[in-house]
């Protein structure tokens, strides 16, 4: 009788636990994405002013984002216990700013599209290459995140300096763009796409602190 009970309450948890490779998957599947959403913003800023279906291909990228978000909240808010590795609170933070990755890089991408601007800074290029760099060892880790404590300081360490390459970047590009250009509008257009790349590259930094975070408090 107790051995049947015992038996019938572990079957109800196990209904009610959710497998912490969900979670994973879920994780793996925006850091994909996130990476693949910087590719097109670096493709748009090389190809410019051909920018082919980049617009397109972006809003899909942002809207499947959007759904795996909603998914992931879903999920959580169905189950009573959250996975070893992440508290409840951390897995919405890490969903909310994989999501923020890429809509900065669409927001990006859908500014110099939208504002047709007369060239490409050469920085702005250069800041994309970064994001592209940022985004690839996030979705590195984010694949990686059953097997990741060990290592994640050395991820940490390489996004951080990504980071401060681009913050470099930017204040490079922008002392240039005010030297350089003569027309205000212009100015403006980039200001605003240089703010929007940075944003994104910042995003991939508070992923990686929210990950290594999660980990020393649940080790």
């Amino acid at each position: 009788m107790a051995k049947g009970v015992v038996g019938s309450i572990q079957r109800l948890m196990h209904f009610f636990l959710p497998r912490e490779e969900e979670f994973f998957e879920i994780f793996a599947e925006m850091g994909d994405k996130a990476k693949a959403a910087a590719v097109l913003v670096h493709q748009m800023f090389v190809d410019y002013p051909e920018i082919g279906n980049v617009v397109e291909e972006i809003a899909v990228l942002e809207h499947d984002v959007d759904h795996i978000r909603h998914d992931c909240v879903r999920r959580l808010n169905e189950t009573f216990v959250t996975p070893v590795m992440f508290d409840r609170q951390d897995i919405f933070d890490l969903a909310d700013i994989l999501d923020d990755v890429v809509d900065f890089c669409r927001a990006a991408v859908d500014r110099t599209a939208l504002y047709k601007a007369e060239r490409v800074p050469p920085n702005i290029i250069r800041m994309a290459e970064t994001l592209v760099e940022a985004t690839a060892l996030l979705a590195e880790v984010c694949n990686r995140l059953e097997g990741i404590r060990g290592e994640a300081q050395t991820y940490v360490e390489k996004i951080n300096n990504l980071e401060n390459q681009a913050d470099a970047m930017l204040k490079q590009g922008l002392a240039d763009l005010f030297r350089e250009e003569r027309n205000a509008v212009e100015i403006l257009k980039w200001k605003e796409i240089y703010d929007y790349v940075e944003e994104a590259i910042d995003h991939c930094e508070d992923t990686i602190n929210l990950i290594e975070a999660s980990l020393v408090k649940n080790s």
